[in-house]
Protein backbone atom coordinates (compact mmCIF):
# COMPACT_ATOMS: atom_id res chain seq x y z
CA UNK A 1 0.00 0.00 0.00
CA UNK A 2 1.23 3.49 -0.90
CA UNK A 3 -0.38 6.19 0.64
CA UNK A 4 0.31 10.22 -0.27
CA UNK A 5 -1.54 13.19 0.99
CA UNK A 6 -1.43 16.44 -0.57
CA UNK A 7 -2.93 19.81 -1.11
CA UNK A 8 -3.82 20.34 -5.00
CA UNK A 9 -2.86 23.68 -5.92
CA UNK A 10 -4.00 23.01 -9.66
CA UNK A 11 -6.14 20.83 -11.78
CA UNK A 12 -3.73 17.98 -12.61
CA UNK A 13 -1.28 16.36 -10.58
CA UNK A 14 1.37 13.41 -10.90
CA UNK A 15 2.00 11.09 -8.26
CA UNK A 16 5.28 9.01 -7.93
CA UNK A 17 4.87 5.63 -7.43
CA UNK A 18 7.12 3.20 -5.99
CA UNK A 19 8.99 1.26 -7.86
CA UNK A 20 7.54 -2.52 -6.38
CA UNK A 21 4.34 -0.81 -8.27
CA UNK A 22 5.94 -0.48 -11.58
CA UNK A 23 3.28 -2.77 -14.36
CA UNK A 24 0.71 -3.28 -11.61
CA UNK A 25 -2.46 -2.31 -11.64
CA UNK A 26 -3.27 -0.05 -8.94
CA UNK A 27 -6.45 1.98 -7.34
CA UNK A 28 -6.24 5.73 -6.70
CA UNK A 29 -9.13 7.38 -4.52
CA UNK A 30 -9.38 10.73 -3.77
CA UNK A 31 -11.54 12.85 -0.91
CA UNK A 32 -11.53 15.45 0.97
CA UNK A 33 -9.71 14.93 4.66
CA UNK A 34 -11.74 17.03 7.03
CA UNK A 35 -9.24 16.66 10.19
CA UNK A 36 -5.85 17.60 9.31
CA UNK A 37 -3.18 15.16 8.94
CA UNK A 38 -0.64 14.52 11.75
CA UNK A 39 2.46 14.18 10.89
CA UNK A 40 4.65 11.50 10.67
CA UNK A 41 7.08 12.85 13.30
CA UNK A 42 4.10 13.65 15.74
CA UNK A 43 3.38 11.22 18.44
CA UNK A 44 -0.12 10.90 19.47
CA UNK A 45 -1.18 12.59 22.57
CA UNK A 46 -2.39 10.27 25.10
CA UNK A 47 -4.78 12.70 27.09
CA UNK A 48 -6.28 13.65 23.72
CA UNK A 49 -7.12 9.91 23.23
CA UNK A 50 -9.23 9.75 26.65
CA UNK A 51 -13.08 10.25 27.16
CA UNK A 52 -14.52 12.17 29.64
CA UNK A 53 -16.13 10.42 31.97
CA UNK A 54 -18.20 12.68 34.05
CA UNK A 55 -19.33 10.20 36.47
CA UNK A 56 -15.64 9.96 37.46
CA UNK A 57 -14.90 11.81 41.17
CA UNK A 58 -12.40 14.88 41.10
CA UNK A 59 -8.99 14.59 42.78
CA UNK A 60 -10.57 16.62 45.79
CA UNK A 61 -13.59 14.60 46.22
CA UNK A 62 -11.38 11.46 46.11
CA UNK A 63 -9.02 13.35 48.55
CA UNK A 64 -11.95 14.06 50.88
CA UNK A 65 -13.52 10.84 51.06
CA UNK A 66 -10.70 8.20 51.13
CA UNK A 67 -7.79 9.62 53.12
CA UNK A 68 -7.10 8.91 56.39
CA UNK A 69 -7.53 11.98 58.40
CA UNK A 70 -4.04 11.82 60.43
CA UNK A 71 -2.36 12.45 56.51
Amino acid sequence: MYRQILIPTERAHTIDLPAEMYGKQIEVIAFEITEPARKNHEKPKFLSDIEFIPDFPSLDEIRKDSWPEKW
